[in-house]
């Protein structure tokens, strides 16, 4: 059976040199067929990836919560932050917006539309930080004696020098940046700047009192960020645990509190995961139009051959020998159809990659994965294997003496 096997494969290589005609017109149908599925595959790893990169980075890991406190003041915000551990977070982070409009400048220029959050370190554990230059927050900031920010490029770039950063609403206060946020496209031309909670920084983004303190006026509106161990806990039962508690940190109104998870990349992947099944639907189709055309050469090839493959049997060949030739050749033709689509897709990967670099994120980058090699060069296979069944089948059934007088 080896040796049967051996000489089908010699022959089937063969006849593929032989017949460089047919095998290119056998191979153009699988290409596009082929190449349609690992872009598939190729599409589907990079919109995963980067919906997973753009939704941390902006919303936060898997069962990130937002809490706000809205129309009741938070009397005690250490109890507030106690419970909100208790109800099921395992790190925790203010961001709200400061109080009043808080202004930057640089030098004498102000720089207009700076979307800005008052934050903690945690932040950095709760949402996937990409930084472009410097660092995120640490506790030892808490002992800094300026405002601790950080900024996005885009705010970096309007600033120029960032070791001249102001920030206040009725005075300025010089603030030290530590840290510059990589940008992408999706930033479009927004100003982020993130200020560190810390004694020396409340004064100026809450000049009316801190949330909680004793010099606070009036209703404080809370938001907060919150991660939760995954699948734990619901934002609806979140909710109602802190419900319970809320006397502690002076709220009486239930629905008063709000909790809803902000995270969306389930919901992301969930709407991947239904276009990439109408993706390799189509990407199916249209490799099996190129089996058909694999399916028809192969019949006309072994009609056109009755011949040569006569003259095989009646020097010894066997029908096993016989069917692995008609077989191996469709094999051979479609695994070359597979890689040259294969390296269409890895040079049109490249390219994408290169003209896209300033518009993804530097943990994101488009490539063929390793699934799509096997996705491709598997179903090539696949095709070449059902597509030479046929033609083998019939080639077996023909009769040598009416094969050897033509």
């Amino acid at each position: 059976m080896l040796r049967s096997l051996i000489a089908g494969l010699v022959l089937a290589f063969a006849g593929s040199r032989a017949n460089v005609s047919r095998t290119i017109l056998s191979c153009a149908g699988i290409v596009v067929g082929v190449a349609s599925l690992i872009t598939v595959v190729t599409a589907g790893d990079f919109g995963e990836r980067f919906a997973k990169s753009y939704t941390e980075a902006n919303f936060g890991v898997a069962d990130t919560f937002q809490v706000d406190i809205m129309d009741e003041r938070v009397t005690d915000v250490d109890a507030f932050e106690t419970d909100l551990k208790r109800a099921g977070a395992t790190t925790v982070s203010l961001t709200a917006h400061p109080e009043g409009e808080l202004r930057m400048r640089d030098g004498a220029t102000v720089i207009p539309d700076v979307d800005t959050y008052v934050v903690d370190a945690d932040l950095g554990d709760i949402r996937r930080i990409n930084m472009a230059a410097g660092r995120w927050f640490t506790q030892d900031d808490q002992a800094s004696l300026a405002p601790v920010v950080v900024v996005n490029e885009n705010l970096a770039a309007q600033i120029g020098d960032t070791a001249e950063l102001q920030i206040g609403s009725s005075e300025w206060v010089d603030a030290r940046v530590v840290g510059i946020i990589e940008a992408t496209a999706l930033d479009s031309d927004w100003n982020t700047a993130y200020i560190l909670r810390s004694p020396a920084s409340d004064p100026v983004v809450f000049p009316s009192g801190a949330p909680g303190s004793d010099d606070a006026s009036g209703f404080a509106s809370l938001t907060y960020t919150v991660r939760t161990e995954p699948g734990s806990v619901s934002d609806q039962e979140y909710a109602e645990r802190l419900a319970s508690a809320s006397w502690r940190w002076g709220v009486e109104k239930k629905e008063s509190i709000a909790a809803f998870r902000s995270d969306s990349g389930e919901e992301m992947g969930r709407l991947l995961s239904y276009m990439s099944l109408g993706l390799f639907g189509i990407a199916a189709i249209t490799l099996a139009t190129g089996l058909l055309g694999v399916l028809n050469v192969g019949l006309v090839t072994v009609r056109e051959r009755r011949r040569e493959l006569a003259t095989y049997r009646a020097l010894g060949a066997n029908r096993l020998t016989l069917f692995i030739t008609v077989v191996a050749e469709s094999v051979v033709v479609s695994l070359v159809a597979g890689a040259i689509a294969l390296s269409l897709c890895y040079a049109g990967a490249a390219v994408a990659d290169a003209l896209l670099t300033d518009y993804l994120p530097s943990d994101v980058s488009l490539y063929v994965p390793f699934q799509g090699v096997l996705v491709g060069l598997g179903s090539a296979a696949g095709v070449g294997l059902l597509a030479g069944i046929i033609p083998a089948w019939r080639a077996l059934r023909a009769s040598v003496v009416a094969g050897l007088r033509e």
